[in-house]
């Protein structure tokens, strides 16, 4: 079982409130938490106290014997919100954000999810499931694990600068291979997870970037299931909160109109 002192985390402000960002990905990318959330250090000079960890076999954390599984990371999320803190998920991020706050929803001030990766909680509704036959495509039909991640960040509209690139084949392989036995939670498990979260009256915000039908349509099932917020931050691509200072402002404002 993955611990809070086996991962890597980035610290951003000495005191305040604590903020936990927790980013996307696959196992094998080398690129960091920081990174996925580099325009959010500014978030420190706000009077927050942020903590950047990067999960289990990503940036400078040990790979574990497992693959990205939402569960298993939700469990040391959980143990490092400490006595209270913000948490925000992005992508596969979000789902290991909503496993932590649901094991441990006292401790959690508030719940950001940017883009979360819970689709199956709508694969009824036509742009979800042509979106995620377009991804079992990917991952089933491609010829190799290097263009199967390639494909894969092409489809999810992944800059380059966050991992679109992998720095040589040998990692670009690893990624292909780890995205395609990602553990992403099941339809039942996000809505018992989403319902824990209303019972508990955690504020709920859910930012996507307008690129993709299929991500917005999940957005708002996610938002209304948690009894959440719906905002839309315009963004070519899955990293909105990177795109422009628009999330920061947002963000602060959510933060700051739930604890007052």
């Amino acid at each position: 079982m993955t611990k809070v002192s086996d991962i890597h985390i980035t610290r951003w402000g000495q005191a305040g409130e604590k903020l936990i960002l927790i980013h996307g990905g696959v196992q094998g990318s080398k690129q960091s938490g920081s990174a996925h959330f580099s325009k959010q250090e500014q978030l420190a000079q706000h009077g927050y106290e942020v903590l950047v960890p990067d999960r289990p076999g990503h940036g400078r954390s040990p790979t574990p014997n497992r693959p990205d599984d939402a569960e298993a990371d939700g469990e040391w999320v959980a143990e490092l919100l400490g006595d209270g803190a913000h948490l925000v998920g992005h992508s596969f991020g979000g789902c290991v954000a909503l496993s932590a706050a649901s094991r441990r929803p006292s401790a959690v001030k508030t719940l950001t999810l940017i883009e979360p990766g819970m689709q199956a909680l709508a694969v009824n509704r036509l742009p979800v499931l042509l979106f995620l036959l377009r991804m079992l495509a990917t991952l089933k039909l491609s010829f190799s694990a290097e263009q199967r991640i390639k494909r894969f960040s092409k489809l999810m509209h992944i800059p380059d600068a966050m991992g679109g690139v992998a720095l040589n084949r040998k990692e670009y392989e690893g990624m292909g291979q780890a995205v395609s036995v990602l553990k992403v939670p099941t339809k039942e498990t996000l809505e018992r997870q989403l319902l824990q979260l209303r019972k508990s009256n955690i504020p709920l915000l859910v930012v996507t970037g307008g690129w993709s039908a299929g991500i917005d349509i999940t957005a708002d099932v996610v938002a209304k299931l948690g009894n959440g917020k719906r905002v839309t931050i315009p963004s070519p691509h899955h990293f909105p909160q990177v795109y422009s200072d628009d999330f920061n402002a947002l963000l602060i404002q959510f933060m700051h109109e739930t604890q007052h």
